[in-house]
This record gives C-alpha cells, structure tokens and sequence, in this order.
C-alpha cells in the first residue's frame, strides 16, 4: 500500500479517505504510509473538493461515505477476517461501520467489545473502483491525461529548452526566474518527479551569470 498511486491497484483505507475528500493522487500518494484514520488528522491540505456537480465531503463524513457505497455495492471492501487469513471480498451488511483498532482501520460492529464480534483488518479497495465511485472533475481528469502523456516523451532538450524559454517569459514580466521557480515549472507541465527535474538541470552546462542552463539546442 506504500508504492505511488500511480503504479498501484489497491488503495489502502486511508487513502480511499483522502480521495473521497480531495479527488487528488498526489495527496493520496501522500497518505500511503498512514494506517489510521486518526493518522489523517496531521496531514496537511487534505481540503474538501468543491464542485459544482456534487457537495463537498469532509474528512470526518469520510468513513460514512465510503460504507455507504459498500453497502450499496457501488465499491467492494476487501480485508481478513478475525485478522487472519487471506485477504478476501466482504460480503456487505447494514450493521458494521469503519474504525481504528489495533493500529489500523477495521471493519466491525459498533460495540464497545469490538474483538468479540466478527471484523475484518488489512482492508484496501480497488483504486479504479474508488475513481468510478466518486470521479475526479473533467479538467482534473483531462490535465493528469496531459501531464501523463508528456511525461512518457519528452527529451532532455526539450525540457531545458522549454525551463530555457520559462525562464525568459519570467525575467521579462520582473518575476522570479530562479532554480526551484524553473524546476517546479517544469515538473507540472511535463509530469516530471523533482528528481528526475533536477538531474536534468545538473546536466546542462553553466553559463556565467548565476548558474543557470545554458540554452539546449545541442542536446538530443
């Protein structure tokens, strides 16, 4: 449940929480090392999407929202039983809600006594299944797709070239033009990680007036 949200299938529960209230990977990704709700609490920017299709879902209408849609079979939970054994679909039931128990959000009976009922642990969710339930916005949707796609081709010319022509439109408007200011620039509009941005920008040959790339037309 830790990788990238881009690379992985399964969402863990906080997670799932995130998304119903942000419809953002970045802060979804964010969340993936946390295993409680309660953990949720000390993220920052976990703000409620504001749409005009659909209300704004709080963090703490989360865990009802997402139920909802389990009972309904608009989602499938998966989790163990007891804690033990194989992770499997849980069938749905009108009587169980989510909480965190043991260092995790399960799946239980509103019972002060929560073990001597049935639960169920390690729960996670299809991340496909949750981005069918509750849909990121179009433009949202349609610039991930952008920034996707010119992730998979850009070269390195073409992204010095393009932190190259940045840097002028910023200089010429009196804004600030510097490394980080060029980096992020590019990071959003290519889909870049800052990693990947900045060993780009430590290839490129140094000029004499503050370090910064010179222009790319002779890389490939």
């Amino acid at each position: 449940m830790t990788e990238e949200v881009s690379s992985s299938s399964w969402w863990s529960i906080p997670q799932v929480f995130v998304w119903i209230v942000t419809r953002n990977e970045s802060k979804v990704s964010r969340a993936g090392s946390l295993r409680t709700a309660a953990g949720l609490l000390r993220m920052t920017g976990i703000r409620p999407l504001s749409v005009p299709e659909d209300p704004p879902v709080t963090l703490t209408a989360a865990p009802d929202e997402l139920v909802q849609a389990w009972q309904g079979r608009r989602i499938a939970l998966y989790g163990r039983a007891w804690g033990k054994g194989p992770s499997r679909s849980i069938p749905g039931r009108g009587d169980l809600c989510l909480r965190d128990y043991r260092g995790e959000v399960c799946l239980g009976e509103r019972t002060l006594y929560f073990d001597t009922r049935p639960f169920w642990s390690s729960l996670s969710v299809r991340a496909d299944d949750c981005k069918r339930c509750w849909p990121a916005p179009v433009d949202r949707r349609a610039s991930t797709s952008r920034r996707l796609t010119a992730a998979r081709r850009p070269s390195v010319g073409e992204v010095l070239a393009f932190i190259e022509e940045k840097r002028k439109t910023l200089r010429a408007e009196r804004k600030r033009a510097g490394r980080d200011v060029l980096l992020r620039v590019a990071m959003d509009h290519f889909g870049l990680s800052r990693k990947v941005a900045l060993d780009i920008w430590n290839s490129a040959p140094r000029d004499r007036k503050g370090g910064r790339p010179k222009k790319a037309k002779t890389w490939n």
